[in-house]
């Protein structure tokens, strides 16, 4: 029986405890998503690539990184055809917890990776739902990876704690979603191309052979979400309310948004992989 992806269970968010949902976000924004599947492509077997290929729609949508971005692109611009995927952007997390555990029917960023992939792999689904299932499955795979994406002690993510950076002002949720990388990438020398794809394309050559052998082991998106939760507590919760962060804070936590950008792609890849091409050894 095909999945119905408009019923999708609408359960609270569920994960070590209860807590409110919080509004809809874009993880990393449209350019940290487009590094997501940048990575992910140049991780694929050729095998995987054809596949992949096959299902991306030619003009805008025509490559794995901008499919990565278009639930917050398209799918934003649309709301009202589209607004059943905000709470699946998603997980709320005990903040004091020490790991994540949702179920496939949480109504949440982990569930629906699960549910997605099941669609993507499907081979009786139509190919619209294999587009799309493509697409949402290679979202959230970066949203998890985003810390505020799973805690804060605001209930919300962070989008409830003003700061300012370099002297803007956002919520700490915006600073993570876009804030830091965007500096990064305005620190880049502009070449042949956005800045975002020069920026993926070092940080995947980047992965050493063990690292990405350690993250794509990885399957399990409860545990992208702890790892998700341990950096939200260390980076984050310690910012206030009004907080005037700088150099120093860009310094701390760049490297962090930068490694989860990295394992988000490589993660990507090797669930893509092992999809359309579950016999081939990746090195």
């Amino acid at each position: 029986m095909p999945i119905d992806r408009r019923r999708l269970p609408a359960a609270p968010c569920i994960a070590v405890l209860l807590l409110l949902c919080a509004p809809a976000a874009t993880a990393w924004g449209p350019g940290g998503h487009r590094i997501t599947g940048e990575i992910a492509w140049r991780h694929l077997t050729p095998r995987t690539k054809e596949a992949v290929r096959a299902l991306l729609p030619e003009g805008r949508w025509d490559t794995l990184a901008e499919a990565s971005a278009w639930a917050d692109t398209y799918a934003r611009e649309h709301p009202r055809e589209w607004r059943w995927l905000d709470p699946l952007h998603y997980v709320n997390a005990d903040p004091r917890g020490g790991a994540v555990h949702a179920g496939r029917d949480c109504g949440c960023v982990i569930g629906a990776i699960e549910i997605q992939a099941d669609r993507l792999r499907d081979p009786t689904g139509s190919r619209d739902d294999r587009v799309e299932a493509l697409r949402l499955v290679a979202h959230f795979v970066g949203d998890v990876h985003q810390p505020l994406h799973v805690a804060h002690p605001d209930g919300r993510g962070g989008t409830r704690v003003d700061v300012r950076f370099d002297g803007e002002p956002m919520t700490l949720h915006q600073l993570w979603d876009s804030g830091l990388l965007e500096r990064r990438l305005r620190a880049r020398r502009r070449g042949r191309g956005p800045r975002w794809r020069a920026h993926a394309h070092a940080l995947s050559d980047a992965v050493t052979a063990e690292q990405r052998a350690q993250w794509a082991a990885s399957r399990d998106p409860n545990a992208w979400a702890s790892e998700s939760l341990l950096l939200a507590r260390a980076f984050t919760f310690s910012v206030g309310e009004g907080d005037a962060l700088g150099d120093a804070y860009y310094e701390r936590s760049i490297p962090i948004v930068e490694q989860r950008l990295q394992q988000s792609g490589v993660r990507l890849a090797a669930l893509l992989n092992a999809i359309f091409d579950p016999a081939a050894r990746v090195p």
